[in-house]
């Protein structure tokens, strides 16, 4: 592994890149900051940096902060060194963003174990990325991926002579096989169905592209249960979108044999095509799956180009959207909460509130069927405002009459476009005042993503938001792209591990490890440890034996309505347990 040391004591550097060189390392030497920093910030730079606290033109520490500001890039492991260990010195160093330190004159053997301690890290991060970015049955990229590779296709696209194409493959009556044949044929199927995908790709591409098919970059994803995107990179016009699609249906055509018998399926296909009036991903990818479906419309097993978004397509988006503003004015919306329980000893501890859509002809909507185009909208602001008051003043009251005696906190979702300063921060004051909750009972559950965007603005607003009296909870920790080191600089009370790691720990031995690293890593730093999606008694179980903190999931409760959640608090008063008193809420239908 090459790691970056820069010292510019010559006697120092030299001994150090022996001892770093005995230790397995290509070392890359620098005697100055600026010479160094430029390194580490340039494209393939070492993923470890041994780095004198003060050098010529640049000291540690500053690097320190250029590379964590530095966020698109792979994370570095920062070790510092220093002729002093002064706690002081310490403290200054790891809130510049360094992950280690080392005393000078250091020895061979603790530098040694420090730098194996930091490709351990390294490890678990490029895992923890990994596995953020790639479907787990198939290890396809997951939607994630794709849109942020479609979104550079797109912004090349706009800016020169170049096209690409995207195909949205939907398998035809998948349900039907699932139900008929069971969940691990229909596992079986999606992971044949992608290797064959894949191999028509590479085959399409290089009978179209000829000594020309290493220069493109296409992509094969899982976005769904039976939904497979594909990016097509450089081509020519829609004919090569054309071709694919068609070896698609030619090679899924020979039929699957699992579970003993042969299954035979078809596929429905949307194509688009990069224009100039696609400007984003999302608009693309919409068009695709616009023309997918009608493909389905038109009888399925076949394909369909679309046009630039579909004319009947924007007209249902404008009426939905219309139909939003009018769920603000008409009071639509309603608050669901879904219990947090203390996995010591079953009590509801915190409630997560969810909003729902009672859409006067579709009927009850989820936030997944709505919240998209309240994001792009910026609907999503006065729905934001709205669901934090009303869930604030609910869980005042129960509060003030069912839990005087142990309050319940309640734990809210801010989006991207609520992540302002000038309006997130006065909003939440106000609400505060206005409802009388106890601000030491709100916590705002982040994205790894959204605090990393711009991290000196989110170090700001989470500062400010604590000093309110309300905490921080990053939620779906371990799929986002930020580094370990935001976990030192941001006032973060509670990590919620992703329900895609706790779905596997029963059966994955990586996903266990997985999660206890991150449990041990939370309490470490003093945070709360909270488990999504927990979903089965074997689940809550390893989780218990792990020491994680809190769980929420199916298992405790789905998401319901306030006078269920009430019903909950009365038996828990009387000395009742989650889950006792979630018996009621198993038959419900998911909501």
């Amino acid at each position: 592994m090459k790691i970056l040391l820069a010292d510019d004591d010559a006697v120092s550097r030299r001994f150090l890149q022996r001892t770093l060189e005995r230790n397995g390392f290509e070392v890359v030497c620098f005697e100055d900051g600026i010479q160094a920093e430029a390194c580490l910030l340039a494209p393939g730079s070492p993923r470890i940096a041994v780095l004198d606290w003060v050098m010529p033109g640049k000291d540690g520490p500053d690097i320190c902060r250029q590379v964590r500001a530095h966020t698109g890039a792979p994370y570095v492991y920062l070790i510092l060194l220093t002729s002093r260990g002064e706690s002081q010195d310490v403290v200054t160093g790891l809130e510049a963003g360094a992950d280690d330190y080392l005393t000078k004159p250091c020895n061979p053997d603790e530098m040694g174990a420090r730098l194996r301690a930091g490709q351990r890290v390294l490890q678990l991060q490029d895992k923890l990325l990994h596995d953020a970015r790639h479907d787990t049955l198939t290890g396809l990229p997951n939607r994630g991926f794709f849109v942020e590779r479609l979104a550079e296709s797109v912004a090349r696209a706009n800016s020169g002579a170049y096209q690409f194409a995207v195909l949205f493959v939907d398998v035809d009556r998948f349900k039907m096989i699932n139900d008929s044949l069971g969940h691990l044929a229909g596992d079986e199927l999606m992971k044949g169905v992608a290797v064959r995908l894949l191999d028509a790709v590479r085959t399409e591409t290089a009978l179209s592209r000829g000594d020309h098919a290493h220069e493109y970059a296409d992509m094969v994803a899982r976005i769904g249960g039976d939904e497979f995107v594909i990016l097509l990179d450089g081509i020519a016009d829609i004919r090569d979108g054309i071709g694919v699609a068609q070896r698609i249906n030619s090679v899924l055509r020979a039929g699957f044999f699992i579970g003993g018998q042969d299954i035979f399926i078809t596929t429905s296909i949307g194509i688009s095509k990069s224009t100039g009036n696609l400007t984003d991903a999302t608009e693309i990818l919409r068009s695709a799956d616009i023309a997918m479906y009608r493909a389905k419309v038109a009888g399925r097993a076949r394909y369909e180009v679309g046009d630039t978004i579909g004319n009947a397509a924007a007209l249902e988006l404008l009426k939905f959207e219309q139909g939003l503003r009018r769920a603000i004015d008409n009071n639509q919306f309603d608050v669901y909460y879904q219990p947090i329980i203390s996995l010591g000893d079953g009590r509801i501890v915190r409630l997560e509130a969810l909003v729902r859509w009672h859409h006067p002809q579709l009927g009850l909507l989820s936030p997944a069927s709505f919240i998209p185009v309240a994001e792009e909208t910026g609907l999503i602001l006065p729905i934001g405002e709205w669901v934090m008051h009303e869930a604030a003043r609910q869980v005042q009251e129960w509060n003030a009459t069912l839990t005087a005696d142990d309050p319940l906190s309640l734990c809210v979702n801010i989006s991207a476009r609520q992540f302002e300063k000038h309006r997130l921060v006065p909003g939440v004051r106000r609400i505060l005042e206005q409802t009388g909750l106890d601000p030491a009972c709100l916590e705002l559950e982040l994205t790894e993503s959204l605090t990393m965007q711009d991290a000196v603005l989110a170090s700001e607003i989470l500062r400010d938001l604590t000093q309110l009296g309300a905490s921080i909870s990053l939620d779906d920790f371990g799929t986002g792209y930020s580094s370990l080191s935001y976990l030192h600089r941001f006032p973060i009370s509670t990590l919620k591990i992703d329900r895609s790691f706790i779905g596997a720990i029963e059966h994955r031995k990586e996903s266990r490890d997985i999660v206890q690293t991150i449990i041990t890593l939370g309490h470490n730093l003093g945070m709360t440890v909270v488990a999504e999606g927990v979903e089965t008694e074997a689940q809550m179980h390893l989780l218990r034996s792990l020491q994680c903190d809190l769980a929420q999931g199916y298992l405790f409760s789905r998401p319901v309505e306030a006078h269920r959640v009430a019903a909950m608090l009365k038996e828990r008063r009387q000395g009742g347990t989650l889950a006792r008193s979630a018996e009621a809420t198993k038959n419900q239908p998911v909501s």
